[in-house]
């Protein structure tokens, strides 16, 4: 699936990086994914809960410092 929105969270601690994928979605459709790219390493963590509150899927791709989080959007929003 391609990537409908890249955010770049890279230097902002949590819950900037969750506060910034939320605006990227409000912009994006149903079904849509966007990546967000994260140097904080509680990042993922906080990317798992909020993809299950909000009925997203998540996975990441950690490549030295930097890791890319890519969420899925429901179907329904």
């Amino acid at each position: 699936m391609a990537i409908a929105n890249r955010v770049d969270a890279r230097g902002k601690r949590c819950p900037m990086p969750v506060l910034m994928a939320k605006r990227a979605i409000a912009a994006c459709n149903p079904g849509d994914a966007i990546e967000i790219l994260v140097t904080d390493p509680s990042a993922p963590k906080d990317f798992e809960t909020f993809a299950r509150l909000e009925g997203h899927s998540v996975s990441w791709e950690a490549q030295n410092e930097i890791t890319a989080i890519k969420l899925t959007l429901n179907a329904v929003k």
